[in-house]
């Protein structure tokens, strides 16, 4: 038997989909965090304001050595006659400087286990009963663009990627600071983008912390406008042992082939 256990491909990934606009509007952009209008999000740039939020939190994000987030999310799952329905997962995610990296989901979709190590890659579904273990790049950047090649989305793979490279305005047309908000009780800066045929919306704490607090992500163009949303929360002092990123097989679980193993191994080159 050979399967791909990859997850399904209705959220673009925030390294490639996470969010113009006239003069004017730039302008209030630039001179105020606090808009009195409804903010708008055209094709023209991104304003100097939202581009350096987000370079604040890409470059906070690159000096962390390990840590933790856990991310509370909604999917939509458009069904026959364009009734939408809300998916609820819950995961998290564990990083450690160079290469090591866990993800655990758990939705009402799938479940999914990911353990890299900087040698190997290791993708279980605990409702197969079925694994898969690769040889994998010892390059981390290389790694996730070869999952992303491959159709593999790890939940939270764009923070992964920001904490290393920085990408998010690569495709984006337009984008403004909307203003002031609040997460869980966190202050944050609101941000809008626009793509081609996604809009997002991301939350970036305030202060000496600029984390990414939240993730409103938009597929325009499609039946419903479905959505994907995030809330996330951050632990920088996470426990980490010698267990944490090494797969153990449970008993009566099966390892099967992996169809995209080359990608995994050479980053899609």
């Amino acid at each position: 038997m050979r399967m791909s256990l990859g997850m399904p491909r209705r959220v673009l990934m925030l390294s490639a989909v996470l969010l113009g606009m006239a003069g004017p509007l730039a302008a209030q952009d630039a001179g105020s965090t606090t808009q009195t209008a409804t903010p708008v999000v055209s094709d023209r740039f991104v304003s100097p304001a939202a581009r350096a939020v987000l370079d604040r939190m890409t470059n906070y994000l690159r000096g962390l050595e390990r840590f933790s987030v856990t991310a509370d999310a909604t999917r939509d799952e458009v069904v026959a006659f364009g009734y939408k329905l809300q998916n609820n997962e819950h995961a998290t995610l564990v990083v450690e400087r160079p290469n090591q990296i866990r993800v655990d989901l758990d939705g009402d979709i799938l479940s999914r286990r990911f353990y890299y190590n900087g040698k190997m890659f290791v993708m279980y579904s605990p409702d197969d009963k079925v694994y898969i273990n690769t040889p994998a790049s010892e390059n981390l950047d290389r790694l996730i663009g070869g999952l992303l090649d491959a159709g593999v989305e790890m939940p939270l793979i764009d923070v992964i990627y920001q904490s290393f490279a920085g990408t998010l305005t690569e495709a984006v047309r337009g984008g403004i600071l909307v203003g002031d908000s609040t997460v869980n009780g966190v202050a944050c800066d609101q941000l809008a983008f626009r793509q081609a045929n996604v809009d997002w919306q991301l939350w970036v704490e305030k202060g000496a912390r600029p984390l990414p607090r939240k993730v409103v992500i938009t597929t325009r163009y499609e039946v419903g406008d479905p959505q994907y949303q995030a809330v996330m929360t951050w632990n920088l002092q996470p426990k980490i042992d010698k267990t944490t990123f090494n797969f153990t097989p449970p008993a009566g679980v099966e390892e099967i082939p992996f169809a995209d193993a080359a990608a995994v191994q050479d980053g899609g080159k």
